[in-house]
């Protein structure tokens, strides 16, 4: 029996932590199992090949792994399972965690003012609470992103300036912010950094042992990937993307780990010993939009899908638990560019879930049709899509004012198109003025459909 075979029977067999404790350099160099995992580790290879994918995924099913694979380089080494990555935004479920382990702990409730731990909040703020930053309707726009460093003093007027632009807790509206808050809620109600309690109450019970954050060094023996911006320099996992770990970025991202370290925390938050069952539905009970507290929360095919998504300059990263059925679907890319994870995303997604795989190749636009689509484009709300040239492709993102929509836009049926983004597409369509050129391009399946007029 061979010490691949040992190990890979290792992790798939029912999980207990104590068997799941061995080195991560122990981990075998990829897992295929059954039809389906052997389908996501040809369809992540084909996407190396035919799409420029690198990174890693791991998919489960019924508690056990069917595939773990890596594929791609970082700088000049290949990368492997064990190869840090940094979540970006999937950082936020972590955060979350952790504000739930203090409510556990008695140290904090959900609804308690954040005045009562963070001083200097402003009067027109103290409504809002711990659970509206998790949630994001704390009613302060998106667009409150200014503010670096380490003091809470210097950074909160510039968050909470103009205060709520709607009643805390009736409006969603993403504020990474809210996590930089809630960082710092976390180390007062802790007593320790944001960082360091974060190392006792989740890394610690889940044997995260090459997990980091932002600035930290690297772990012995472990390789950590190099970012590839398509928008700004390369970068180190480890490297900070802006500067420092202030509260710019502290809480909303950071976190630096790999798939073993992922796959760990999964099987230790199924089992109930890092938070306790009722903590964990609290969670993931839906609120406006659809976000719960820390994940973004919907039903497909019956079931609860909790998720959430991440990107940062040089790394892309998704990350997706279907509970009641011990699915998992850990998706870490070492390049920002949204086509390949895009791709990559969707093709494991319908795998896992027993659905027709494919690889959906985009089909590149002709290039007089992407001179003619470049501009800014603005709704009734003032709401903004931007075209713009990225090579042979026409990149696109739309602000709503806070949250950005970012990917490209590919052919759709007939004169339709279809902007693409990382697991997720939306059709739009072209208008075009007596001259021929675009004047106006719709969202067409959301509902109400979304107009943006050229600006």
């Amino acid at each position: 029996m061979t010490l691949l075979f040992r190990l890979s029977c290792l992790v798939l067999a029912t999980f207990s932590l104590p068997s799941f404790a061995y080195p991560a350099s122990a981990f075998p160099g990829f897992i295929e199992v059954g039809e389906k995992g052997k389908q996501i580790v040809a369809l992540v290879r084909q996407a190396e090949h035919d799409a420029g994918f690198s990174g890693a995924v791991l998919a489960a099913e019924r508690g056990r792994i069917i595939s773990a694979v890596a594929v791609g380089i970082s700088g000049k080494q290949t990368l492997d399972v064990t190869t840090l990555f940094e979540l970006a935004s999937c950082t936020k479920p972590f955060t979350a965690i952790a504000v739930m382990k203090l409510v556990e702990e008695g140290k904090l409730k959900l609804d308690d003012p954040i005045a009562d731990y963070l001083p200097g909040i402003p009067e027109n703020c103290s409504a809002i609470t711990v659970r509206h930053l998790l949630q994001h309707t704390s009613g302060i726009p998106g667009t409150n992103s200014e503010g670096r460093g380490t003091e809470l003093a210097k950074v909160l007027p510039k968050f909470l300036a103009g205060g709520p632009q709607s009643p805390p807790g009736e409006h969603h509206e993403y504020w990474n912010q809210g996590y930089a808050l809630l960082s710092e809620v976390i180390a007062r109600a802790s007593g320790k950094s944001y960082t360091s309690y974060m190392r006792q109450a989740i890394f610690k019970p889940c044997k995260m042992e090459s997990s980091r954050f932002n600035g930290d060094s690297r772990p012995r023996g472990v390789k950590v990937a190099i970012g590839v911006s398509t928008h700004g320099e390369n970068r180190s996992a480890l490297e900070h993307p802006y500067g420092e770990y202030g509260l710019q970025y502290r809480g909303m991202g950071g976190l630096v780990t790999n798939l073993v370290d992922l796959w760990r925390w999964d099987r230790t938050l199924a089992s109930g010993k890092l938070l306790k069952p009722e903590s964990y539905a609290e969670m993931t009970t839906p609120g406006p939009s659809g976000y719960g507290l820390g994940w973004r929360v919907h039903e497909e095919g019956g079931h609860s899908i909790h998720e959430h998504s991440g990107s940062v300059r040089g790394f892309l990263a998704s990350l997706r638990r279907v509970p009641d059925t011990g699915s998992c679907l850990f998706i870490l890319a070492n390049s920002d560019d949204r086509k390949p994870f895009g791709i990559v995303k969707r093709a494991c997604e319908d795998a896992l879930a027993g659905r027709v795989a494919h690889l959906e190749l985009p089909i590149s636009l002709d290039s007089k049709l992407v001179d003619s689509l470049v501009g800014t484009y603005r709704d009734s709300a003032g709401r903004t899509l931007t075209v713009s040239r990225e090579g042979a492709t026409a990149a696109a993102s739309i602000n709503w004012h806070g949250p950005v929509s970012a990917g490209h836009l590919n052919q759709g049926e007939g004169d339709n198109l279809l902007f693409e983004m990382a697991g997720s597409k939306n059709e739009i369509s072209v208008d075009r003025d007596p001259q021929g050129k675009v004047s106006a391009l719709t969202i067409i399946d959301l509902e109400p459909p979304v107009k943006f007029f050229r600006h």
